[in-house]
């Protein structure tokens, strides 16, 4: 409780903080006419450059932690009779390097769509996942005259003549990669065929839910948003940031992964740090959440 006398100097730290956005929820508090009331939905703490590195891995859950449940007892005492509108509300911590070793600032904001925020409550527990039906496999393609999976061609042998509704097809030479119509109105453009560098095994619990290949040599996993698009998003846990982590393949084929989340990501059970890069190897587990990857090589 913020009017409970701390009792440590990191306990005084999150009551200030906790007294501090209770003025912003007590000052920006909205009574509606049916008898209830609304805060804002999003609080930005910002901290000096000194505290931001003295809060950092478990030490800094914990103070997320603290802060969200000693606030949402707050909100609820400070509605008082009414009922308090506002379900759930976003926590986050930033660093603004004007400020004074122990000075702290607090934004608000009154967004309607907090679920594009980075929740830092608890987790949630992990559904049952259902069985994914198999993709057909070239033994059990559905029955078609005339058809046969990956068919392969002599270089020194022309292509055969294609048979489409009992129409024959005469062998078309190659072309340029921009092939026009005769009436020269639409034109078809021929792309490269992307080279598959690596795929990305991706867990949860204890089911393998999809290997992802990738073709790119960076790419952005997290839970992202139209504002935050990602490459690979990680749907259904709250923890994991619109941006948590890059993974990065050099052209000599090594890995490594930038963290960028606000709860932690993991490789090989060692927590990373926010902002630096970090290599990793093949087959090595990398956690975001309740999330679990593994590179997969080209050699594997």
């Amino acid at each position: 409780d913020a009017q409970v006398k701390p009792r440590s100097l990191a306990e005084e730290f999150i009551v200030k903080i906790a007294r501090a956005v209770e003025e912003v929820m007590q000052r920006e508090m909205v009574p509606l006419p049916q008898g209830t009331t609304i805060i804002p939905t999003e609080y930005t703490i910002f901290l000096s450059s000194e505290d931001d590195k003295e809060w950092q891995g478990v030490k800094r859950r914990g103070l997320e932690q603290g802060l969200y449940h000693i606030l949402a007892e707050r909100a609820k005492e400070i509605a008082g009779k009414k009922k308090l509108e506002t379900k759930t509300f976003a926590v986050q911590l930033r660093v603004d390097g004007t400020l004074e070793k122990g000075e702290v600032r607090v934004q608000h904001s009154w967004e309607d769509d907090t679920g594009s925020k980075t929740s830092v409550l608890a987790r949630p527990k992990i559904p049952t996942q259902q069985p994914q039906p198999k993709p057909p496999t070239p033994n059990n393609y559905p029955a078609t005259p005339n058809f046969t999976p990956n068919p392969t061609f002599s270089a020194n042998q022309p292509p055969p003549t294609v048979q489409a509704n009992n129409f024959p097809l005469q062998n078309i030479p190659p072309t340029d990669s921009y092939q026009t119509s005769e009436s020269a109105e639409e034109m078809t453009h021929v792309k490269k065929r992307l080279t598959e560098l690596y795929r990305l095994e991706i867990w949860r619990g204890n089911t393998r839910e999809t290997v992802v290949p990738v073709y790119k040599n960076e790419i952005v996993i997290g839970r992202g948003s139209k504002s935050k698009p990602v490459d690979i998003a990680l749907a259904g846990d709250p923890e994991i940031s619109r941006r948590h982590l890059i993974l990065i393949c050099d052209q000599a084929g090594n890995f490594s992964v930038l963290n960028e989340g606000r709860n932690p990501a993991m490789v090989n059970n060692i927590e990373l740090p926010i902002g630096q890069r970090v290599s990793v190897s093949p087959g090595v587990p990398i956690v975001i959440c309740s999330y679990l990857l593994r590179i997969q090589s080209r050699n594997q």
